[in-house]
C-alpha cells in the first residue's frame, strides 16, 4: 500500500507544509503568485504528463509532489519564476532520480526462521494486513474531516485501477487538491511508528 480541500477556491484558504507546524500565514502577494502558478498547472498539467510519458519517466506521484512543493515554495518564500514550464520539468527530473536513488536503497530482510511463523501461514498473513488497513483507515477516520477521509480511502483502496485524474473526474474536485490531501494524510500516517512497525513486520 502506498501510503492536499477545495475546488478551486483558494480564497482564506490555508497551505500545508510537511514539517511545519508553525508556519506563519503567507503574504497577500505571495498568495497571488502561488495561485496564478496554480492556475498554470491546472490548465497544463495533462501536456506536462504527456511530455513525461513520452519520455517513459512519467511517474504520478513525483508529478503531484513536484507541483505541490513549487506551489509551496512560492507562497511562502515568495520565489519568482520566470518560465513555469522549464522550472517544473526541471524540479521533477531532480525529483524523479531522487525517489528513485531511495527505492533502490530498499532490500528485501532476509528470511530467519525466527520471522517465519505467521508468514508460512498465507491466511494469517492475509487476515494481519486487513487489520492494519481497518486501522489505518479508522486512524485517518478520526483524524480527518469525512471528505479528506472519502477522498484518501478511495485512493488507497481503487489504486492502481484509478489515479489523480480519474479521482478528480469522479469526484469533480481538482486532481492537485485530492493529491495535497493524500500527501498530508500519508505523511501523518509514516510518522505513527505503531502503524509502521506493524506493516514492517508483516
Amino acid at each position: 500500500m502506498k501510503l492536499g480541500n477545495s475546488n478551486g477556491n483558494n480564497t482564506g484558504k490555508k497551505y500545508f507544509i510537511r514539517g511545519r507546524d508553525d508556519q506563519k500565514e503567507p503574504k497577500p502577494e505571495n498568495r497571488r503568485k502561488a495561485d496564478k502558478f496554480n492556475e498554470w498547472f491546472a490548465c497544463n498539467q495533462q501536456k506536462l504528463a504527456n511530455f513525461l510519458i513520452g519520455k517513459y519517466s512519467y511517474d504520478e506521484d513525483v508529478f503531484y509532489n513536484t507541483f505541490m512543493r513549487i506551489s509551496e515554495k512560492i507562497l511562502y518564500t515568495g520565489m519568482s519564476i520566470s518560465d513555469y514550464k522549464a522550472y517544473f520539468h526541471r524540479s521533477y527530473f531532480t525529483n524523479y532520480i531522487q525517489d528513485s536513488e531511495k527505492e533502490s536503497r530498499y532490500i528485501a530482510m532476509p528470511a530467519y526462521s525466527n520471522l517465519e511463523a505467521h508468514h508460512s501461514n498465507p491466511y494469517e498473513k492475509e487476515r494481519m494486513q486487513a487489520q492494519l488497513e481497518s486501522d489505518i483507515f479508522d486512524y485517518v477516520y478520526h483524524r480527518y474531516e469525512l471528505r479528506e477521509f472519502e477522498l484518501f480511502k478511495m485512493y488507497i483502496s481503487l489504486k492502481p485501477a484509478i489515479n489523480y485524474h480519474t479521482l478528480a473526474d469522479i469526484t469533480k474536485i481538482q486532481a492537485h487538491n485530492i493529491q495535497r490531501i493524500v500527501s498530508k494524510i500519508l505523511t501523518d500516517i509514516r510518522g505513527n511508528k505503531v502503524l509502521v512497525n506493524r506493516y514492517r513486520d508483516i
